[in-house]
């Protein structure tokens, strides 16, 4: 109980909504052009990481070792790409509004890819969320330009 009045207390004292990113109404037109190209710079290799990484070269079959590496790059270019929006995200408090929740959603949707590779979901599944992704960054594409 006491933690859940500490951290309402701590939310009531908080700036709304947490993080300042999104809020690019009180900032200069340059200040939210630079977070935007910073951001939509982010997403560019993001995306880069994650399609290097997941379109390897499969090794040598014979060579099990070499086979989990690959994995291991494919599912890690996962996991930083969307830490990796994040944090520009919470580094760029300017970024539009559209551009963090396109963003985020592109984020989201390589957690939750990784995960299925993680616990070893259909290739079915996988596929629908490879076209999440996609389409995430179809519209960052557009917002970016």
């Amino acid at each position: 109980v006491a933690g859940l009045i500490g951290g309402g207390a701590v939310a009531a004292l908080w700036p709304s909504g947490g993080s300042s990113a999104g809020g690019s109404a009180k900032f200069s037109s340059e200040q939210v052009n630079d977070a935007k190209k910073d951001v939509c710079g982010a997403v560019v290799l993001a995306r880069q990481a994650v399609a290097n990484n997941m379109h390897m070269k499969k090794p040598d079959p014979e060579n099990p070792v070499a086979q989990l590496a690959v994995a291991a790059n494919a599912r890690l270019s996962l996991t930083a790409g969307a830490a990796y929006l994040r944090g520009r995200l919470e580094a760029d408090p300017a970024t539009p509004q559209d551009i963090v929740d396109s963003t985020q959603k592109m984020a989201g949707a390589l957690e939750r890819l990784n995960l299925s590779y993680l616990v070893g979901q259909p290739n079915t599944e996988r596929e629908q969320l490879g076209h999440d992704l996609d389409s995430h960054i179809t519209a960052l594409g557009k917002l970016c330009q």
